[in-house]
């Protein structure tokens, strides 16, 4: 839930500057969205978003309005993928939404307009698989809730079901998308099976790249060198940690969907700039977020006047697997020898000034 309400304020926020008409003729398949809806009013608008709940962004593709209480979009669509419908009722101030999957094939939403939310999607496969993977945390929740397991059952029992699941409907886009949440939790050999089963498609989405680079790649090791990431500035430029070999570096990955994350960047790095001014010491922020425009508005509002970097790849970016960042904000300390000191998992307030005064020996 906290997920959806994040991606639905994403959305709210850029309704009148990101419409952006994904259908494009003779370039990807076009399919036809129609909503069915009793008691909806007329001229209310209905507003298509494509969301990627891993990096909790979302972006308005079409909006028309209400009329004899339906609704139809056309979208172009590459690959199956997570989409939201948004009714807002302008005068009452009143915001609907209704969560679903499509892919290839033209989709029917039937419905009330009262409990939108359990409005019906016909006609995706994906879709009905997507809904039986979420009931699993719906049931586990619920049971906790009544007071028949406690909170150390709940994700114990979730977890297993939720891994059993993949295993038991492999070779799918929500599989694969949510797997990448459990890499932690499965041994090598096993997210090997899985990534085997997939499709070629599959494989070399994003997604895929992401699983395959989670029993492949390299990980940092505390006390051993760092990992050097290669990355842009908001200006274009290449930048590279090792660039800065030689000083003490605070390398901190955080997004603009991270609340302190916002907090870190105003509060305590410009305190640590401030402080270690005259030290050779530098602090590079690294985002995991997938649009530029957020990220720029972002940093300006958090007035970053440090190393700024990012390769816009969400949080399956390679360097967030390599640094093993599950966490945000995360924060490294690399020493001038180039060895990865201290990880902080978290916003803890003077963590990092604390080890940082033991390295340049600040009493």
């Amino acid at each position: 839930m906290k997920n959806i309400i994040i991606i639905l304020f994403l959305i709210l926020i850029s309704c009148n500057s990101n419409q952006d008409k994904e259908s494009k003729p003779n370039s990807i398949n076009s399919i036809e969205l129609t909503g069915n809806i009793e008691n909806l009013q007329d001229s209310l608008t209905v507003t298509l978003a494509k969301i990627d709940r891993r990096n909790f962004y979302g972006k308005n593709i079409d909006s028309n309005l209400s009329l004899n209480g339906t609704f139809k979009f056309k979208i172009g669509i590459k690959e199956p993928s997570e989409y939201m419908i948004i009714i807002f009722d302008y005068k009452n101030k009143v915001a609907k939404r209704n969560l679903f999957w499509l892919e290839n094939t033209d989709i029917t939403l039937t419905g009330n307009y009262d409990d939108f939310e359990k409005a019906k999607i016909n006609g995706s496969k994906i879709d009905e698989l997507a809904k039986k993977y979420d009931a699993i945390g719906v049931k586990y929740t619920n049971q906790m809730r009544n007071g028949k397991i406690g909170m150390k059952e709940y994700r114990k029992k979730q977890m297993k079901e939720r891994i059993d699941f993949f295993y038991e409907y492999p070779n799918n886009v929500v599989s694969l998308s949510n797997i990448l949440n459990f890499t932690d939790n499965i041994d090598k050999d096993s997210i090997r099976l899985f990534y085997s089963k997939l499709e070629e498609q599959l494989k070399y989405s994003k997604n895929g790249i992401a699983l395959k680079n989670s029993f492949e790649i390299e990980k940092i090791k505390i006390g051993k060198p760092f990992i050097d990431i290669v990355a842009k500035d908001l200006k274009g430029n290449i930048v590279k940690i090792s660039d800065y070999k030689g000083k003490v570096i605070v390398l901190d990955f955080w997004a603009v969907w991270c609340h302190y994350c916002h907090e870190q960047n105003q509060r305590e790095f410009p305190k640590l700039k401030e402080k270690y001014k005259n030290e050779d010491f530098v602090i590079i922020s690294y985002s995991v977020d997938v649009d530029k425009k957020d990220w720029e508005r972002s940093s300006k509002k958090d007035k970053i006047d440090w190393i700024n970097i990012s390769n816009l790849e969400g949080i399956s970016d390679k360097y967030v697997t390599q640094y093993g960042v599950q966490v945000y904000p995360t924060s490294f300390i690399i020493g001038k020898d180039g060895k990865v000191t201290k990880k902080i998992k978290g916003y803890e307030y003077d963590a990092l000034e604390t080890e940082l005064d033991r390295i340049f020996k600040i009493e």
